[in-house]
C-alpha cells in the first residue's frame, strides 16, 4: 500500500510516550458503565451527565488523564465491528496537519494514532458488560440502562 510521506514521517517520529497511567485489558461488568471520552467533546459532556443518572458504578475514562493502549482500542473497535480508522475523525485539525486531508490509514497505523492522539476520537464509546456502543447523541446511552430497570419502581 502506497502512503502519503507525511503520514510515513509521522510514524516514524512518534513514540508511545509512559508520562500517562497505563490502562490494564479491559475488564467487562454488568456493574459497571465505562465511558472513554476526551473532554473537549460536546457529546462526552452531556454523556458524563446522563451516566451519572444511572445506578450503575460509573468509571470515566478521560483520555487526556488516561493512556488507552494499541490493544485496547482494537479491542474497541472489535466489539463495536469496526475498523480502527472509523473510529477516529478525519475532519479533525490534528488529522488534516499531521497527516493529510485524506489519509489512508491501515489497522496498525490507526490504532497509533488513536493511542497517541485520542483527540481525535469521533464518538466517546460507551460499555456496559458486552455492550458496546459509539455516543453519538445523548440518547444513545439509553441502550445501556436497561440492566437498572428491574430497580425501578412502578407506580
Amino acid at each position: 500500500m502506497f502512503l502519503i510521506p507525511s503520514i510515513n514521517s509521522y510514524f516514524r517520529k512518534n513514540t508511545l510516550t509512559t508520562s500517562n497511567k497505563d490502562m490494564g485489558v479491559i475488564a467487562k461488568s454488568n456493574r459497571e458503565l465505562k465511558l472513554y471520552y476526551h473532554p473537549d467533546s460536546r457529546i462526552a459532556v452531556q454523556s458524563i451527565a446522563i451516566a451519572e443518572a444511572t445506578k450503575a458504578q460509573k468509571v470515566l475514562i478521560n483520555l487526556i488523564e488516561v493512556k488507552v493502549t494499541e490493544t485496547q482500542w482494537a479491542e474497541l473497535s472489535r466489539l463495536l465491528n469496526k475498523q480502527p480508522s472509523e473510529l477516529i475523525n478525519t475532519d479533525h485539525p490534528f488529522i488534516k496537519k499531521t497527516l493529510s486531508d485524506h489519509p489512508k490509514l491501515d489497522e496498525n497505523q490507526a490504532l497509533k494514532v488513536l493511542a497517541k492522539n485520542p483527540e481525535v476520537l469521533m464518538h466517546p464509546i460507551a460499555m456496559r458488560g458486552e455492550k458496546v456502543i459509539e455516543v453519538k447523541g445523548i440518547n444513545d446511552l439509553m441502550a445501556l440502562q436497561e440492566n437498572d430497570s428491574k430497580d425501578a419502581k412502578l407506580p
